[in-house]
């Protein structure tokens, strides 16, 4: 019994922790607050501390009252019911790749210097090197689409943090991409008034499918008995 206590000692704030960070509801959406979540891994081989999960892609980012100077929470949406789960075992995606964000030329997640390595990629975590609130990122994960889903690069469109005045959202969920549209890159430039770099738009490209899977791959269409599992 006192095994039994001290792990439930050990889970519950760590639970407390992870639920103040992620907070996710029955829709598809999930939530991510980025305060403090700096440091961590920056590879596509592990798991970042701001990554949207398993079928998940990025569709929005919000900032409360900085004026996207950084990135307060960001928006992941269940986006691909067709992908054969991955049992919560990493990497939720088997390609991905890291853009940096202090680079220009890799604000999106599509470079034209690779194509193969970067179509129908989509962004599923940011990276920023100091733990702050809200966080600066440095860094972009972006993830190719599971078979049969594609991006459709002829209909992406930019969503702006600032209004033609220039002010920014603040405390507004209004930086998101449409329904059915994944987050493909951030933006950011420096600001006339006062010389900041701050984050001025997102990238949303449409998710498309384009081919039945194999039956073997859809998992949730096949007709399972317990002796399956």
């Amino acid at each position: 019994m006192q095994g039994i206590y001290a792990y439930l000692l050990f889970v519950s704030p760590v639970f407390a922790i992870y639920q103040n960070h992620n907070r996710c509801f029955g829709t598809g959406d999930c939530m991510i607050t980025t305060a403090y979540q700096g440091g961590g891994f920056n590879d596509e081989y592990h798991r970042w501390l701001v990554e949207c999960s398993d079928g998940e892609a990025m569709t929005g980012i919000f900032d409360v009252y900085k004026s996207f100077m950084g990135i307060a929470q960001v928006w992941c949406y269940f986006m691909f019911p067709l992908k054969p789960p991955a049992t919560g075992i990493y990497p939720f995606y088997p390609l991905c790749n890291v853009r940096n964000l202090t680079m220009k030329d890799e604000f999106y997640c599509y470079d034209k210097r690779f194509p193969m390595d970067t179509v129908d990629t989509f962004t599923t975590a940011i990276w920023a090197p100091d733990s702050a609130d809200p966080i600066i990122p440095k860094l972009m994960k972006c993830c190719k689409t599971p078979t049969p889903y594609h991006l459709d690069y002829n209909r992406c469109q930019w969503k702006y943090t600032h209004d033609k005045t220039g002010e920014h959202y603040d405390g507004f969920w209004v930086v998101k991409c449409n329904s059915d549209f994944a987050m493909t890159g951030i933006g950011s430039a420096v600001n006339p008034w006062d010389s900041t770099v701050r984050f001025v738009w997102i990238q949303c490209c449409p998710v498309v499918t384009v081919a039945t899977p194999s039956a073997e791959l859809q998992l949730y269409s096949q007709n399972l008995t317990p002796n399956d599992w």
